[in-house]
Formats: structure tokens, C-alpha cells, sequence
């Protein structure tokens, strides 16, 4: 039960908390990283980033076809970047946007919404999302996908590679790209259209995106820039203590909110310096943390956080009162049933008291497993093995970070001191799970006991 493992522990009052790089370890611990990189060892030797080959629309797939175009491409991943915000999985928005291109190429040519008839193109892509499964923000990505496909047809030839051909510094690439955000949605109007600067829903993130895309589809020249700064990257760094607090040791970091603009600015500052100081691409420098975070921190058993979906679980409770009669169960998943005439809701237990800031349509519950039971199961020490056991940083984490608290509340939250799987490995038939399990007192000095089942 969710209830069983401790909370979250989230440090009431974080105003005025700074941040702090720690440069010697940013080299120690990006060095490790690009080393491993090209040494193409685990990860990297199987994982794939998003915008490999093999998903993209297949002209884009081989530059040695006949129909492969550079502008197109450079398009498509321009349009891209508009569910790289968050929200939607990149796998997931390129797996589907791509049917949608090779389906009807006419919504990524940008001169297509030079034409004066807005709500009418907004619309039309509106709808054109929803068919191709890209409805998250669909109201957004909609007017955002016009407004800049226009302004790109207008003040640049239609063509995303003239935002940085040039190879500009990231301050001057910023200023061509990033946006002001929205304050109410009646900002959401195609205003501002004779600036040729200023993208809708482009932020810093999204300005490091492009120039990521683009510079590793070699359809720009390489330059120095920060990299993306996303969940996965941000919490290699911080775990990793490339970012501290300042004036706080390992165990006063518990509870640190890290997901804060000056500390995705610090991680750009330091990302672009360890680029520019060791010469390495900032492609690299990318793959190297994204992929690190999203194939083995995320497999570390530790980091496995509890979601208790309060929508879905609400609708499941609907629809079993309907398809039947009598009372309902008064416990599930430690949430209690409260009928108010025909609507079922569900509020916290006692047991939830402290978790409430951590929630949204779900609900961070805190970690799945506590620290005296995680490693009970033999099964959670081989996926400790086969994640930080192999990752290169194994020495110098420190921290656990569930990404479940990102995507429920926003919130990239150190909330204990890494758990270490036991090194002492014992056989299966000395492994207390097992004993447990068959109600027999294995004798660690004889190697094949015999077993005595019982029968239920």
C-alpha cells in the first residue's frame, strides 16, 4: 500500500534559496560521461534518441534519397519543438507526427499561412492534431504552429536553418527565438507579427531544442550552445551535485525544490561552459545526460515513485456502483469514499496528511519502495545492477530523484540519500524472500537443501 512508504518530504519554505555550480565537479562528472560516450559503452550502445533515423518520416531518413530536403526536414523538427515543452513524451509526438506529415505535407509549408483567413488555419490544424493523437494542448500547439509558421514564411524564407546559420551565440540565438510568455489566454493572438524575433511557446528550453535538432541532423553548422535543459538533464546534474544549494550539506538538500528557472539557468551556464572548455559538441554533451537519465536512472528502483491516479480511480469506482448494488468498499488505495447525493468523490485518508502540495489531476504519494523493504526482492538488486551498478556517475550520485513528482506537480525534488544495493550477493536459496516465501529454514552451508513445500 502507497501508505506504507514514507512521504514526500518537501522543505516548507524555500524562498530565497540560492543555487550554486560546482565547476570541478562539472568537469569530473561530464568528463565521465562524453569518456563513456565514446567509448560506446552502456548506455549508449543501445539507447536512441528520439529523432533517430529509423522514426522520422522516411525522406528524412536517408540524405542520399532523391526526395530528402534539407528545409523540410528543418521544418519538421521545427514543428516538433512545440510538444518538446513537456507534457507529451518525445517518442510519442514524433511517433505521431510523422503519419501526419507523410500523410499531407501542406501544414508544414509555411508559406501555406501567409493566407489572411487565421481562426479558419488555426482550426484546420487544430483538427488535424486531433485525428493524428497530438490533442495534448491541442489549443495551444494549434495557434502556436500558426503564428510561427508564419512568421517563419515571412521573415526568414520559410526556412528554420536561417534562425542560426550564422552560427550566433546563444544570448543573440535567444533573442531571435524566445518568446514572452502568455500572461492570460487572451494573449494568445497572432500579435507582433512584423517582428521577425520572438517564436510563440519558445522559451530558453526551446531555443537550445532547435539548435540541438538541427545541429545533430547536420543541417546547421556547429556552434556552442547550452543544451536542452529538461527533467532528465537537470537530474543528472543535480544528483550528481554539479548544482548544489549554497550553504546546505548532502542531508539539508532533502526536500530542495531544484526545479526553478535560476537553476535550468545555471545548468545552461555550466553545460555551455564544460562545452566550450573542453571543446565538445553540445550534441554530445545532450546525449550524454539525456540519455544516461532516461535509460538507467530511470530503471533504478529507487527512483520509482507512487501515482494514485484520483480521475481514473474515481471513474472505476462510478462505474462499479452503477453495475451494482449495496455498499461500496470503504478503503482503496487508502482513499476513503465520500457520496455526496449521486456523486462519488474521493478525498485523502488520514494517512495523506502532508502529501497534498504534490498533486494536480494525480498525486504524488512519495517513493514505491521504503528503505528498509526495497531490497527484499532479489529482483530489485538485479535492476539496481543493471542500472547504477553499470553507470559510469555510480560514484558520484547521491541522491534519489522519482520524475513522478515532475510530471504530477512540476517539481524536481531530492527526497533521500541514494539507496546502495547490497554488495554481499546471496544465492537464491539463502535470500530471506525465498525462505519466506516457501516457509523453510534453508541451511546456507548446504548448497541444494532439500525443499519441503507446503500445501495450501
Amino acid at each position: 500500500m502507497w501508505h506504507e512508504v514514507p512521504h514526500v518530504v518537501l522543505q516548507p519554505d524555500q524562498k530565497g534559496l540560492q543555487f550554486k555550480i560546482n565547476r570541478k565537479q562539472a568537469l569530473r562528472v561530464l568528463d565521465m560521461l562524453i569518456q563513456r560516450l565514446g567509448e560506446r559503452g552502456i548506455p549508449y550502445n543501445y539507447a536512441l534518441v528520439p529523432q533517430a533515423g529509423h522514426t522520422l518520416p522516411k525522406m528524412f531518413q536517408n540524405k542520399l534519397n532523391a526526395d530528402y530536403d534539407h528545409k523540410q526536414h528543418a521544418i519538421f523538427l521545427f514543428v516538433l519543438c512545440l510538444w518538446m515543452r513537456g507534457g507529451t513524451e518525445s517518442d510519442t509526438a514524433i511517433e505521431f507526427l510523422t503519419p501526419m506529415y507523410e500523410k499531407d505535407q501542406k501544414l508544414f509549408a509555411p508559406e501555406y499561412f501567409l493566407q489572411t483567413d487565421t481562426p479558419g488555419l488555426i482550426a484546420e490544424v487544430a483538427t488535424a492534431l486531433t485525428e493524428a493523437n497530438l490533442g495534448n494542448r491541442v489549443d495551444e500547439n494549434s495557434v502556436g504552429w500558426v503564428y510561427n509558421m508564419r512568421k517563419i514564411a515571412r521573415h526568414w524564407g520559410g526556412d528554420p536553418r536561417k534562425l542560426m546559420n550564422d552560427k550566433p551565440k546563444f544570448k543573440k540565438l535567444c533573442k531571435r527565438i524566445v518568446s514572452k510568455k502568455p500572461k492570460t489566454d487572451d494573449d494568445l493572438v497572432l500579435l507582433n507579427e512584423g517582428n521577425p524575433n520572438g517564436y510563440m511557446y519558445f522559451q530558453e528550453k526551446m531555443a537550445g531544442m532547435i539548435a540541438y535538432f538541427l545541429m545533430d541532423a547536420e543541417l546547421v553548422p556547429m556552434f556552442y550552445a547550452p543544451v536542452p535543459v529538461d527533467i532528465h538533464v537537470l537530474r543528472v546534474l543535480v544528483i550528481n551535485q554539479v548544482i548544489k544549494p549554497v550553504g546546505k550539506c548532502e542531508k539539508e538538500t532533502l526536500g530542495v525544490d531544484f526545479y526553478r528557472e535560476e537553476v535550468r539557468a545555471l545548468a545552461r551556464e555550466v553545460t555551455e561552459w564544460y562545452c566550450r572548455t573542453r571543446h565538445v559538441s553540445p550534441v554530445a554533451l545532450c546525449d550524454t545526460l539525456w540519455l544516461l537519465s532516461r535509460s538507467l536512472c530511470r530503471r533504478n528502483p529507487g527512483n520509482s515513485g507512487y501515482v494514485v491516479d484520483t480521475k481514473r480511480h474515481k471513474n472505476d469506482r462510478l462505474r462499479r456502483k452503477q453495475n451494482r448494488d449495496g455498499l461500496l468498499s470503504p478503503h482503496l488505495l487508502g482513499m476513503e469514499d465520500v457520496i455526496e447525493g449521486d456523486v462519488l468523490t474521493l478525498v485523502p485518508s488520514e494517512s495523506d496528511d502532508g502529501a497534498g502540495e504534490l498533486s494536480g489531476r494525480k498525486r504524488y504519494m512519495g517513493f514505491r519502495f521504503s528503505d528498509d523493504t526495497i531490497w527484499n526482492d532479489p529482483g530489485r538488486i538485479r535492476r539496481y545492477e543493471a542500472a547504477c551498478g553499470r553507470c559510469p556517475l555510480e560514484s558520484t550520485c547521491r541522491f534519489n530523484v522519482t520524475s513522478a513528482a515532475y510530471y504530477v506537480a512540476g517539481k524536481l525534488l531530492v527526497e533521500r540519500e541514494r539507496l546502495k544495493a547490497p554488495r554481499d550477493h546471496r544465492s537464491f536459496l539463502d535470500h530471506d524472500a525465498f525462505a519466506s516465501a516457501h516457509h523453510v529454514r534453508i541451511d546456507p552451508r548446504v548448497r541444494f537443501a532439500p525443499i519441503a513445500f507446503v500445501e495450501s
